[in-house]
C-alpha cells in the first residue's frame, strides 16, 4: 500500500512537472512567434514592454485599469498616433512585462512607469490618459514626477471617495480571502499547465481587435498575471489613499470621459442600479481636480469606454491636444456634455 501511494504521488508530481514544462515551452514559443508591437526595456533589473507610435508633442501615455494590459487601448492608440506621439505599456507582471518585487500600489507603479519612460527616452512633455484604477496611478505619478506632465484625461477613472460612497465598495476580509483563493487556484492551473492542457489559454480580445488575437494567446496563461492582478487588488484602497494625498491636478487642463449613466440596465442587480447615480456623481466630482476641466459622457458606453466608444476618446483627445499645442483655453471648460 505504501509503495502504491508513493508511486501514485511520484506519478502526480511528474505529471505536474511535465505540465509546467509544457506551459513554459508553449509561452516561450508563442511569444517568439507572435511578438507584440513595441520594445522591451530593463526596469529595476526586469523586462517591461512598451509600445509607442506616432510623432509630435505632447506624448500621450496610456495607463490601463486594474489587471489590464496594452491591448486594452488598441481601439484608441492607432488613431491617437495619427495626432501625436502615444505610448501604451504593460505594468509589471501583466501582458508581456516581467514581475517586479515590492507592493503593487500606486507609488511603486508610478515609479516603475517613470523609470520605463526615462529608459525608453520618452521624456515628454506628457499627457497622462488613465482608465479605471489607472486614475490612482497617474495622480500619484504627478505628485512624485510633475515636471513633464502637461495634462490629464480620465476615462471612467477610479476616485478615492468611492471607497466610502459606493455601496459594498469596502474590501471585507471574506472578499479578500475569496480573492486570494481564486488567484491561487488560477496560478496553480497556469503554473502546472492544467489550464493549457484543458484548452483554457486561448486569449481574449474585444470585438474589432481580432488582429491582436495571436498576441493575446501568446501572453495568456503566464502565472505572473495572477500574482500581479492580486497584488494590484490587494493594494487598491491603499493606492486610493496615495492618490488622495497626491493633491492632483493643479492648474493643468483635465478632461473627464465617463460611461453613460442612462444606458440600458437589463440584467443588472439592484446594487448595481443603486450605485450608478453615485458613480455618475463621483465622475462629475473629478472636474474639481482642476479649474481647467470639462466632462464628456459617452452615450451608450459602459465602464470600458475605450472599447465601447473609442471614438469619444479619440475626438476628445484631439480637441484636448489642440488646446495644449495652441496654448488656448477650452471654451467648454466647466461643462458636461453627452456625445
Amino acid at each position: 500500500m505504501r509503495k502504491a501511494l508513493l508511486g501514485g504521488l511520484i506519478l502526480v508530481l511528474l505529471c505536474v512537472a511535465a505540465g509546467a514544462a509544457f506551459n513554459t515551452i508553449c509561452v516561450w514559443y508563442l511569444q517568439r512567434k507572435y511578438p507584440p508591437q513595441g520594445n522591451f526595456y530593463e526596469v529595476n533589473g526586469s523586462s517591461m514592454h512598451m509600445y509607442c507610435a506616432g510623432s509630435g508633442s505632447p506624448t500621450v501615455v496610456l495607463e490601463a485599469g486594474l489587471g489590464d494590459d496594452w491591448l486594452y487601448w488598441q481601439k484608441v492608440q492607432p488613431e491617437i498616433a495619427k495626432l501625436t506621439r502615444v505610448c501604451s505599456y504593460d505594468r509589471a507582471g501583466l501582458g508581456w512585462s516581467d514581475m517586479q518585487p515590492g507592493l503593487r500600489d500606486a507609488k511603486n507603479i508610478a515609479s516603475q512607469l517613470r523609470t520605463l519612460l526615462k529608459v525608453a527616452g520618452e521624456n515628454g512633455p506628457i499627457v497622462l490618459l488613465a482608465g479605471s484604477a489607472g486614475g490612482f496611478y497617474v495622480r500619484r505619478f504627478f505628485a512624485d514626477y510633475p515636471e513633464n506632465v502637461v495634462g490629464f484625461v480620465f476615462v471612467d477613472a477610479s476616485l478615492p471617495e468611492q471607497i466610502e460612497e459606493l455601496p459594498g465598495a469596502k474590501d471585507t476580509e471574506a472578499a479578500r480571502s475569496k480573492r486570494h483563493r481564486d488567484a491561487e487556484i488560477e496560478w496553480l492551473k497556469e503554473a502546472s499547465g492544467w489550464a493549457r492542457v484543458t484548452g483554457n489559454c486561448k486569449g481574449e480580445v474585444e470585438e474589432g481587435l481580432e488582429a491582436y488575437l495571436p498576441m493575446a494567446r501568446a501572453e495568456a496563461c503566464r502565472p505572473s498575471y495572477a500574482t500581479s492582478w492580486l497584488g494590484e487588488w490587494d493594494e487598491f484602497w491603499h493606492s486610493g489613499e496615495e492618490a488622495a494625498a497626491a493633491k492632483c491636478c493643479g492648474e493643468l487642463p483635465l478632461l473627464v470621459i465617463s460611461q453613460d449613466p442612462d444606458r440600458a440596465k437589463q440584467g443588472w442587480s439592484a446594487a448595481m442600479i443603486a450605485a450608478q447615480p453615485i458613480w455618475n456623481s463621483l465622475q462629475e466630482r473629478l472636474k474639481r481636480l482642476s479649474p481647467h476641466s470639462r466632462r464628456i459622457i459617452a452615450r451608450g458606453s459602459g465602464h470600458h469606454v475605450m472599447t465601447d466608444r473609442p471614438d469619444v476618446i479619440i475626438d476628445g483627445v484631439k480637441e484636448f491636444i489642440e488646446h495644449i499645442r495652441d496654448k488656448t483655453t477650452d471654451a467648454a471648460e466647466g461643462t458636461t456634455i453627452v456625445r
